[in-house]
């Protein structure tokens, strides 16, 4: 569906009163702030223009909260293209708000349930206007026809383009506003870090995908050594992820409802392929019956390429294909180890260290030392197989295996969904580089 109608902004005239999002909060009565304003040099430093922001859901073409939301909880009403979320459906996963660019979905922590702009859709159906735009004092922000604009007069560092977002900027020459007399105000720009979107409940996804990762190895050992994995301890690998991850949820009760959008949410596909593969490989290790097993296997191999699916579809790129800490690698290469597979461990060890190396960054100096590290303990762990020293002792293998686990740690950490505040500290980041230059 294309949008007709949606809010036009004019950056010159913002002057940050947050009528828009006092009107809102007053229509909707939300729990949460759905309209915010973000300001661009906030500082007030001379060397750059500043501006202001006023942001809320942008009622895409291209909704990727609703596409995503693996409970559909979201969907459109017909007559006014608004985005709508039900609450009642929602699990409280907060992987809408991973998947907007524009931070529009608020996480309500008394409810546990996401809250976000609605368009005031009852009131357009009613031939009235959004509350914000009805309520803004300057015209900044304004309802109107959208095809009258073009999408290319947004600021550079506005995100989404391709998601059809149903927002318009009026177009500007030079600078939105400049800082005078410059003398008065600093000079250089400071930056304020943005913190990344979901770090809160990363914890439950490292042991999820991690463990994950550990079952499907052992399966996969099991059919090619055709030994039957320690069966207490395969069933707690499998079974325990699927409950770490209910830590996840705000709504853990509502866990049934994460399967139902399988056609097109990533997550959704994730979680039935983690329930199809707990069944098969459970049946296959107390039975022990090899058609089984190959039919886990097959299950496995999926299973791990949705895990990580789920993170290339928020990002809308490859890029979390090549990480160190994808979970297909990291499989292989214990697999390799723990099967004395000498060439297959160096050359998967080996693409392994050109992916550290390839985002490799001294700052923060923190993550730095930790991928210092994870790279010693591969080193260990590979002089180890080669040379037959210490191997296979158990010491040995668990260096493999926390070096393993700390890949995927460092995997959450350079893993950074598109957020329009962190576009806008880019660009200023971006600008101070330059300034600094001149």
């Amino acid at each position: 569906m294309t949008m007709k109608r949606g809010f036009i902004f004019d950056q010159l005239l913002c002057v940050n009163c947050k009528a828009c999002s006092a009107a809102c909060s007053l229509e909707n009565k939300f729990p949460v702030k759905a309209r915010n304003i973000l300001n661009y040099n906030s500082e007030l430093s001379a060397s750059v223009a500043y501006s202001n922001l006023s942001v809320a859901c942008n009622h895409c073409e291209v909704p990727v909260c609703l596409d995503g939301c693996p409970s559909s909880a979201y969907s459109r009403d017909t007559s006014s293209g608004a985005i709508i979320i039900d609450d009642t459906r929602c699990i409280g996963c907060k992987y809408c708000i991973w998947n907007c660019p524009f931070d529009a979905p608020q996480y309500d922590i008394e409810n546990k349930v996401i809250g976000k702009c609605h368009f005031c859709y009852s009131r357009l159906n009613e031939g009235m206007e959004p509350a914000c735009t009805s309520a803004c004092p300057t015209g900044a922000l304004s309802f109107g026809d959208l095809e009258r604009y073009d999408k290319s007069d947004a600021p550079e560092w506005y995100p989404g383009n391709e998601l059809n977002p149903g927002m318009r900027f009026r177009k500007r020459t030079g600078d939105i506003l400049k800082i005078i007399p410059s003398t008065l105000f600093r000079k250089e720009l400071n930056i304020v870090p943005v913190e990344k979107k979901g770090r809160e409940s990363e914890w439950s996804l490292i042991l999820f995908s991690f463990m994950s990762v550990l079952s499907v190895s052992m399966i996969f050992l099991s059919l090619i050594t055709s030994k039957l994995p320690d069966k207490i301890l395969f069933i707690s690998l499998t079974v325990i992820p699927g409950i770490i991850s209910l830590f996840h949820l705000g709504n853990w009760q509502k866990a049934w409802r994460a399967i139902i959008n399988i056609k097109s949410s990533p997550l959704s596909r994730e979680i039935l392929a983690y329930m199809l593969y707990l069944i098969l490989s459970v049946a296959a290790v107390t039975h022990g019956m090899p058609v089984l097993f190959i039919a886990a296997s097959i299950n496995g191999f999926f299973l791990l390429l949705f895990i990580d699916a789920v993170y290339v579809y928020t990002s809308r790129s490859l890029n979390a294909y090549f990480h160190s800490g994808q979970t297909f690698i990291t499989a292989l290469i214990i697999i390799s180890f723990l099967s004395g597979s000498v060439l297959p461990f160096l050359f998967i060890s080996s693409v392994k260290i050109i992916l550290i190396i390839y985002r490799y960054n001294p700052q923060p100096l923190n993550l730095a030392v930790i991928k210092f590290v994870r790279l010693a303990l591969l080193i260990v762990a590979g002089a180890s197989i080669v040379t037959g020293i210490s191997y296979p002792d158990t010491s040995i293998i668990i260096i493999l295996l926390i070096g393993e686990l700390t890949d995927r740690i460092l995997f959450y950490y350079d893993f950074n969904p598109v957020g329009i505040s962190d576009q806008i500290n880019k660009h200023i980041s971006r600008l101070s580089y330059e300034k600094k230059g001149d």
